[in-house]
């Protein structure tokens, strides 16, 4: 068996033919043409299955056996050997993974085609493996639709622990805190007013809105100006589903085996290499731009503008660089900017859900920031010490409706093991921040929207003093240990500013039906994708008043030679 497992299908077909007695009567029967055509099928059709058994076999008697005194994690069992379970939600698959974890105690083992998935739905869990072994659990596996995702320095979220990941790493961090101490350049509130005048003109293209206020602040960061931000925006659309294993993802993403499929094949292959090849020319050619904008005089700065000071310091001696070339700094400055397009938009799109959906809660919040704010100008980030109950309706809703419900999955470095159980090296492991949102200890009556949990000293979510929390630094969905995200800040000063000036400047409220009745708009309505938010539902988005709308115009007006 081992043997013939072992040899190359064609060399096995060859041999067959060539020493069966009946070899010649079957030439003459069917004829060279026939045999040959179907000898080219046989073998493709032993390629395609040898590999399959060989992996099924190899699962089968090996495979992540814990060694002596351990266990393996408990779990439910597969549905199908070597898949695993065919039975999870493909359109809110974390309602699944929810499921398991509160039957499995908060830690479950799942297979998918062979490999290990262990799932935490448990915080002191995640805290464990995540902080204090962080060396061992810091890595990612690669995503079967973008062969290379951890290995090639392009995807920094995506990307091993190691070198590149370091490098481009310290890269985001450098970006991002220079930002963050120059008020991210007021391109924020630039935009936020911009941002209100497009909702007042059209206001049911709330949710297009939402995506293009984000990517022209990414835009603006990244390159120093917006124009590129449709192109972004248009690329995390079609990048983020490609990195979804659930039903808006490719089927190679569930199946991982068919990524080593031809496209003629396995077509599914096809948009995600059309999708990396248009990103390429996209990103590359952006940084020739910032580069010939800085030769003339005429860059405005940038976190592309700043690789290149810090290149060229390197090559005159007089600073040090980055440590990554020009192309992977292409990669560098889009993935910032594309990852930040979703991760900030889902959540303030689940706001405008939110705030219909509670408008005493919309009511209370607007109360405040026409108390802090009033009349003559949107919220700014300066304002936020002042408006303790708009924070905490933005942190509520990522409690609420996690924009990363799965969390983000790490590869274990080396065998490990957690009080008694079996963790092995190659493992996939996932921090399941749905059931981190929903532990009835951290957050009571967890299902329900309220942001009276970070502001009423009775929950245990409470922090003092309110002109500092709530805020989001901390919060589990941002991730923890060596991987959380960077962006934190600026993902609150965008919710801040771009959730505030809406209620500054609109009420929210649910459409009324032909009955009369209000036609509230379903809070589980979401996309599948691994970072996602609400998908657009129809409510009543109207400005509060006469005057408002005016001060709109003005506003718009006043900065309208700088859009």
């Amino acid at each position: 068996m081992a043997s013939i497992i072992s040899a190359s299908p064609g060399s096995f077909i060859n041999t067959y033919f060539t020493s069966n007695n009946t070899s010649d009567q079957l030439l003459s029967k069917f004829g060279n043409n026939t045999l040959t055509s179907t000898s080219k099928w046989v073998t493709l059709v032993l390629l395609l299955i040898s590999p399959l058994v060989i992996n099924f076999l190899r699962y089968l008697l090996f495979k992540d056996k814990p060694p002596q005194g351990l266990k393996l994690v408990p779990g439910p069992p597969s549905t199908i050997p070597y898949i695993g379970r065919v039975d999870i939600d493909p359109i809110a698959p974390w309602n699944s993974m929810k499921r398991w974890s509160d039957q499995f105690n908060g830690m479950f083992r799942l297979t998918a085609c062979g490999e290990m998935h262990i799932w935490l739905g448990d915080n002191k869990v995640a805290q464990e493996l995540y902080c204090n072994r962080a060396a061992n659990y810091s890595s990612r596996p690669e995503v079967a639709a973008v062969p290379g995702s951890d290995s090639q320095a392009q995807y920094l979220p995506l990307l091993e622990y190691g070198d590149h990941w370091r490098m481009q790493r310290k890269f985001a961090h450098t970006s991002l805190n220079v930002s963050y101490n120059n008020q991210y350049y007021g391109y924020i509130t630039l935009e936020a007013k911009r941002f209100l005048y497009n909702l007042l003109k059209d206001p049911r293209d709330h949710y297009g809105q939402t995506d293009r206020f984000c990517g022209r602040i990414s835009a603006r960061l990244c390159y120093g100006n917006p124009n590129s931000a449709a192109a972004h925006c248009k690329n995390a659309a079609e990048f983020i589903p490609q990195i979804s294993p659930s039903a808006s993802g490719p089927i190679t993403n569930i199946l991982p085996f068919l990524g080593g499929l031809p496209e003629w094949i396995n077509s599914a292959k096809v948009p995600c290499r059309q999708r990396r090849e248009r990103e390429e020319r996209l990103w590359t050619g952006l940084m020739d731009q910032v580069r010939n904008e800085m030769d003339a005089g005429t860059a405005s700065v940038s976190y592309a503008r700043s690789y290149f000071e810090r290149k060229d310091a390197a090559d005159s001696n007089t600073g040090k660089s980055f440590g990554f070339d020009e192309h992977e700094a292409a990669y560098a400055v889009g993935m910032l900017c594309t990852v930040a397009i979703f991760t900030v938009g889902g959540p303030l799109y689940c706001f405008f859900l939110a705030m219909v959906l509670h408008p005493e809660w919309q009511d209370k919040c607007r109360a405040e920031i026409d108390a802090v704010v009033g009349s003559e100008r949107i919220v700014e980030l300066s304002d936020s010490p002042d408006l303790p109950i708009l924070r905490a309706c933005i942190k509520e809703c990522l409690r609420w409706r996690p924009p990363v419900p799965l969390g983000v999955p790490r590869l274990v470095q080396q065998d490990d093991e957690y009080e008694g159980f079996f963790i092995p090296k190659g493992a996939v492991v996932h921090a399941i921040d749905l059931s981190m949102a929903r532990d009835p200890e951290r957050y009571p009556d967890a299902e329900t929207y309220n942001p009276g949990r970070w502001l009423e000293k009775e929950f245990p979510t409470y922090q003092e003093p309110l002109t500092v929390y709530p805020r989001l630094l901390g919060h589990h969905g941002f991730g923890r240990g060596r991987r959380m995200c960077p962006g934190i800040e600026i993902t609150e000063a965008e919710l801040l500013v771009g959730c505030g000036s809406l209620l500054w400047a609109f009420t929210m409220k649910p459409n009324i039906g032909k009955d009369g009745q209000p036609q509230w708009p379903d809070s589980k309505y979401f996309t599948s994708n691994v970072i996602g938010g609400p998908l657009p539902f129809e409510f009543d988005l109207k400005v509060r008043n006469e005057q408002r709308k005016a001060k709109i115009e003005e506003l718009y007006r006043l900065n309208e030679h700088l859009y």
